[in-house]
């Protein structure tokens, strides 16, 4: 049941995203020739502080607060705004929980996120700061970037990482960090004759990397669970994670329980070759307990300001 409020509220970026650890392998020292053969990654002493390229002003926002439930109770939420341009995306993304979640976690976590989209609209360039507080002695802060046409990542945390298991060049080649693959997943257009759930977007954590797949499960029509709840029909997708690497043997199972991400199609109006869809609601279920988060009235936004209600 922790698992289940946790993974729920935490949707992609912490679901999926950094957990602490105090083990440590024999590895080399940062900046050696023999450390950047195993790793992708390079650890600084110091944060960028934020996104170091321009997006452009031309594009839509997509804004919601998402209301988490468990067995009718209230458990948090999670507040996304997400911006999509020709040229690239930023994402800010607040979770909190609330009510019996704090039974089990006072977690809270911010992170902010921007990219740039290449010639064929996949993710070319990412930046991503996180901050996962869970008590004044428990927190972790998490800057990831890879500049356009690099391979290598920069990396800083505080406190500073202990590595499980090497994540070389080759495995993370692509990869994109755990707020773009939200975009990537839930926001982007798909090949024409595509299934809009049949993705696969290849994350790095900053110490791990794995797959977040997901799959056609049929539409669905959602039902208004409570006022300003989105309501309508929406693509039901099974999301599932693969580890690949940057774990130890003993944490390579899978993950327990099931998750799906609900995306509505965006106004025809407001589609461009970088937006076509919006998560407006995910289900995490273990045995017979279920989860659910619920936009609230979620809106898009023009440059001009223009809104829009989903």
């Amino acid at each position: 049941m922790v698992r289940l409020v946790a993974s729920t509220l935490a949707l992609v970026p912490v679901a999926f995203g950094v957990s602490f650890a105090s083990d440590t392998g024999p590895y080399p020292d940062y900046g050696t020739p023999a450390w950047t053969a195993l790793f992708a990654v390079d650890p600084k002493p110091e944060p960028l502080g934020e996104a170091p390229f321009d997006i452009g002003d031309d594009g839509v926002t997509y804004s919601t607060t998402l209301k988490g439930e468990l067995a009718g109770l209230d458990i948090g939420r999670v507040f996304l705004d997400v911006t999509v341009t020709e040229k690239g995306y930023r994402v800010d993304y607040k979770m909190e929980q609330r009510g019996i979640a704090r039974w089990f976690s006072d977690g809270e976590a911010t992170a902010v996120a921007s990219g740039l989209f290449g010639e064929d609209g996949e993710i070319v360039s990412t930046y991503y700061y996180n901050h996962d507080y869970d008590g004044d002695d428990d927190q972790q802060r998490t800057e990831i970037y890879r500049a356009p046409g690099e391979r290598r990542y920069r990396l800083w945390s505080l406190p500073e990482y202990n590595f499980r298991e090497p994540v070389p060049e080759e495995l993370a080649e692509g990869a994109v960090d755990p707020l773009a693959a939200l975009v990537a997943l839930t926001f982007t257009p798909v090949a024409p004759g595509e299934e809009p759930c049949d993705r696969l977007v290849p994350v790095l954590d900053g110490r791990r990397r794995f797959d977040l797949v997901m799959k056609p499960d049929g539409k669905e029509y959602v039902k208004k669970n409570g006022s300003g709840r989105f309501k309508g029909d929406a693509y039901k997708c099974r999301l599932t994670q693969e580890k690949i690497a940057g774990y130890k043997e003993k944490n390579r199972g899978d993950i327990e329980g099931e998750i799906w991400v609900y995306m509505a199609e965006v106004p025809e109006a407001l589609q461009s070759e970088t937006l076509k869809y919006v998560p407006v609601k995910i289900v995490a279920r273990s045995g017979l307990i279920g989860a659910s988060l619920q936009a609230k009235r979620p809106k898009l936004i023009e440059a001009d300001g223009e809104v829009t209600n989903l």
